[in-house]
């Protein structure tokens, strides 16, 4: 999600971090699996998984060997092929279910391919009504969805690697220090820096995940090591940390994030660790459940509710006698 996907879901930012009579229950067991390579008839990449507003996510894929893209929609039906997708692109729906390719170039499907100000594929890509924000490194940019108008562009403090809506209209970006060390920042709608960063990983780390609940509070993720053997769950409540949870286990996932109600979910899978869908208590920081992916490790990354938040997908391999095969994962 991709990692970045990195962006606030419509679901989460409908449900309150503290949950209550009305949460929704527990994800705990998975109720269906689809295997990509099989659906595509050819072995796939996984470039990014995007919530639908309409049911089961969106999963934006490419051939292994060959210049060639789908998106492929976990509800069913038949896969639409897209021109050949930049690596690092990401994939967001528009309000009206049009899917948008964000990679070097904007790319409606079935539509107009609109240039983008960036020269590259974007690391950060947040889509909120009409407006499209991007980060590059540390260059920011809001286009107009529809156009490809410029409408602002600025600096960050650092390298900016998600985005994710607050619900007063700012933004709320995760940026790496040059020194090292992971940030949170808060900015305007014109892109410019509101407040003094948050300070989320000292030293080092690389940020994984962000997303951000209806009152308000950041959940981000990140790594926390050189070698990417432990992680870091934290939450933030009007510009202080609340919650800062470790996570073990993370050396074969990308530790990316979804937030429902007051659960947060990650994939936790290492070579001495199963590969496992893990819910963490947003507000005691309690592992409160885990669901088995596979037997053994496997190599996990995107994350995405459905439109109602009663499942979990989660895409990515198993590592067993059988090979890879990239799969989706429905949990609920």
């Amino acid at each position: 999600m991709s990692r970045t996907a990195a962006t606030a879901l419509a679901v989460l930012l409908s449900t309150a971090c503290t949950g209550g009579d009305d949460a929704p229950p527990l994800l705990d067991s998975v109720v269906d699996a689809v295997d990509l390579d099989a659906a595509l008839g050819t072995d796939v990449v996984l470039y990014d998984l995007a919530p639908s507003a309409d049911g089961l996510p969106v999963a934006l894929v490419g051939a292994a060997v060959a210049a060639q893209g789908w998106l492929v929609p976990l509800a069913g039906g038949a896969p639409t092929a897209v021109p050949a997708v930049d690596p690092g692109s990401e994939l967001v729906i528009a309000d009206d279910g049009t899917p948008l390719v964000v990679g070097t170039a904007l790319t409606r499907v079935g539509g107009a391919v609109l240039p983008l100000p960036l020269d590259g594929p974007p690391d950060a890509v947040l889509l909120d009504g009409d407006v499209l924000s991007l980060a590059r490194g540390p260059r920011l940019a809001a286009v107009d969805a529809g156009t490809g108008q410029v409408r602002a562009t600025a600096v960050a403090p650092g390298p900016v690697t998600h985005l994710a809506s607050m619900p007063d209209g700012d933004l709320a970006a995760l940026v790496t220090r040059s020194g090292g060390g992971v940030d949170l920042i808060r900015l305007t709608p014109d892109l410019r820096l509101d407040g003094d960063p948050v300070e989320l990983v000292a030293e080092g780390g690389r940020p994984t995940g962000l997303r951000v609940t209806s009152d308000g509070t950041v959940v981000a993720t990140a790594y926390v090591g050189e070698a990417q053997e432990d992680g870091r769950l934290v939450t933030v409540v009007d510009g202080r940390v609340q919650t800062a949870v470790d996570l073990s286990g993370t050396d074969d996932t990308a530790l990316d994030l979804a937030v429902i109600g007051g659960m947060a979910y990650v994939v936790l899978s290492a070579s001495y660790h199963p590969a496992e869908l893990t819910a963490v208590d947003l507000v005691t920081g309690e592992r409160t459940g885990t669901v088995g992916l596979c037997g053994g490790a496997g190599a996990f990354g995107a994350l995405a509710s459905s439109a109602d938040g009663g499942t979990l997908t989660v895409v990515g391999s198993c590592i067993d006698a059988d090979g890879p095969s990239t799969t989706a994962f429905v949990i609920g």
